[in-house]
C-alpha cells in the first residue's frame, strides 16, 4: 500500500510539472509533449505491484508476545545466563515468563524486567554487552509453547535467594518459588 501511495504522488508530481493551465469540465489541454485529458471524473490510477504477504509467527498469535518481548527476553537470558547449560537458560525464562503470569508482578515482558532491583543484568550493565541470539529467541518461544518449570520465580548465582522458598540449583543458579 505504502509503494502504491508513493508511485501516486510521484505521478501526481509529474503531471502537476507538465500542466500549466487548469481546465473545467471535460477538455483536452497540450501540455508541452504530454496530452492530457481532462474530466470531471477521475481515472483510477492502476500500479502492478506483487502482493505483499505478510504473515504472523504462529506462537505470537498463540502466545500473544511480540517480537519485541521475545528479544527482550532473550536478550535477558544472554545477560544473565550467557555460560550456563540450556535448561539454566531455560529455567530463566521461565522465571520471567512465569512472574509475567504472577499476580504478584507486572503483567508484561518490559516491566517485568526493568522492575527496580530484580535483575542483575539491568542495573550492572551487562546487557549493554550482550545481543540478541536467534537459538535463544528459540529458546523462548519452546518455553511459551511447553514450560520446563511453571513455580520458578527467583534465581540468584551462588547461593538461594532471601527471598522466596528454595527449590533447586541449576549450574551457578539457585532458583525458587514465591511460596
Amino acid at each position: 500500500m505504502r509503494k502504491v501511495t508513493m508511485i501516486a504522488a510521484l505521478l501526481l508530481s509529474v503531471f502537476m510539472f507538465f500542466h500549466s493551465d487548469i481546465a473545467v469540465g471535460d477538455e483536452v489541454v497540450y501540455a508541452g509533449d504530454v496530452t492530457v485529458i481532462h474530466s470531471a471524473i477521475p481515472e483510477p490510477i492502476f500500479v502492478d505491484t506483487l502482493p505483499m504477504v505478510t504473515t504472523k509467527p504462529q506462537e505470537e498469535e498463540e502466545n500473544l508476545l511480540s517480537y519485541e518481548d521475545i528479544s527482550l527476553i532473550a536478550l535477558v537470558t544472554m545477560a544473565e545466563a550467557e555460560g550456563e547449560c540450556e535448561e539454566g537458560k531455560r529455567l530463566v525464562i521461565d522465571t520471567i515468563l512465569n512472574r509475567v503470569d504472577s499476580e504478584h508482578f507486572p503483567n508484561n515482558v518490559y516491566d517485568v524486567v526493568y522492575q527496580r532491583n530484580q535483575f542483575s543484568s539491568i542495573w550492572n550493565g551487562r546487557i549493554d554487552c550482550c545481543e540478541v541470539k536467534e537459538d535463544i529467541c528459540q529458546l523462548v518461544r519452546e518455553e511459551l509453547i511447553s514450560r520446563t518449570n511453571t513455580d520458578v520465580i527467583f534465581f540468584t548465582a551462588g547461593e538461594y535467594s532471601k527471598y522466596g522458598v528454595p527449590m533447586f540449583q541449576v549450574e551457578n543458579h539457585y532458583f525458587s518459588s514465591y511460596e
